[in-house]
């Protein structure tokens, strides 16, 4: 539904989207966000979908969540998005994530562009972006995308190949994956124990199909850490994340 250029979509928390705390999971928190962020573009023939056939696709480049409760399962939730003032190739984004009482229990921002084949930046303003109707209004509690420096690359590091399953239909890594395999890395023991209160994402380069990385991260304080994923061919940093945990 569509009101006042605010986008909401309600959203019923599935068991496959569950971990074994009965909670949904950081990965298909940040992949709902961006279904109902495609959902609002679809309503303007914008989603990554209608652009396809143009060659043309939607990559997000920063994405911070701020998470004040997990939703559970069989939740009945509402999902609100609204797009801010873009600039040239940067189209800013904003969510919330509601339960039935009607509290914020997620916030989101992010920023985005659209790129062709070779990953050129194209210019929002070929795009009829005026028929939307932009929102300067922040989601966040704290002002997103905090920046630091990259975790320490490793002199002998240990490289896993970009598979398959890790494709999206963009023929390049699906963002949401990053996330996965930090998780993955933390491992199973660490996340159960130490619920995620925030994440800020800095999509810097892409990975394809074959492409090898490695994943380096650093701890911060108690509750803070950051990783910094790097690609195998001319180690050039992939991806940046800060994570805040409980």
């Amino acid at each position: 539904m569509l009101k006042d250029g605010k986008f909401d979509q309600e959203f019923m928390v599935p068991s496959y989207m569950l971990d074994s705390y009965v909670q949904l999971t950081p990965v298909c928190l940040m992949a709902e966000l961006q279904e109902v962020a495609a959902s609002h573009c679809s309503v303007f023939k914008l989603s990554g979908i209608d652009l396809k056939p143009l060659n043309l696709f939607w990559v997000l480049s920063r994405m911070h969540v701020q998470i004040e409760r997990i939703p559970l399962w069989h939740e009945k939730l509402t999902v609100r998005t609204w797009e801010k003032p873009h600039s040239y190739i940067s189209q800013p984004r904003d969510f919330q994530v509601l339960d039935e009482q009607g509290n914020v229990i997620v916030r989101a921002a992010s920023i985005w562009a659209i790129i062709d084949a070779k990953s050129k930046p194209q210019k929002l303003e070929d795009f009829d972006m005026d028929i939307r109707t932009p929102i300067d209004e922040d989601a966040l509690t704290t002002k997103a995308f905090p920046r630091m420096p990259a975790a320490p690359k490793l002199e002998n590091p240990t490289f896993k190949t970009v598979l398959h399953s890790d494709i999206d239909l963009n023929e390049h890594v699906n963002n949401t994956k990053y996330l996965q395999w930090v998780l993955d890395e933390w491992g199973h023991d660490f996340c159960m124990q130490h619920p995620i209160e925030e994440i800020s994402i800095h999509f810097i380069s892409q990975l394809w199909p074959g492409n090898q990385y490695y994943i380096s991260q650093q701890q911060i304080n108690e509750h803070e850490w950051k990783h910094t994923i790097y690609a195998q061919d001319d180690y050039r940093e992939v991806c940046q994340m800060w994570m805040k945990v409980r």
